[in-house]
C-alpha cells in the first residue's frame, strides 16, 4: 500500500474535493471535510 500526502490544490481538485482534509483510496474519495479517528481511517483502508 502506498500513502501519499498531497498539498497541490490543482491535484486535489482533480478528485473534486472542495474541502480538506480528504482521503482517497484506490482513486475514490472516501472522506471529505472531517478529521477521522484512527480506527475509522483503518476501516476505510481495509475496504
Amino acid at each position: 500500500m502506498e500513502v501519499e500526502y498531497i498539498t497541490d490544490m490543482e491535484k486535489v481538485m482533480e478528485y473534486g474535493v472542495m474541502s480538506m482534509p480528504a482521503i482517497v483510496v484506490n482513486e475514490k474519495v472516501v472522506s471529505v471535510g472531517k478529521v477521522l479517528k484512527t480506527s475509522d481511517v483503518e476501516k476505510l483502508l481495509k475496504k
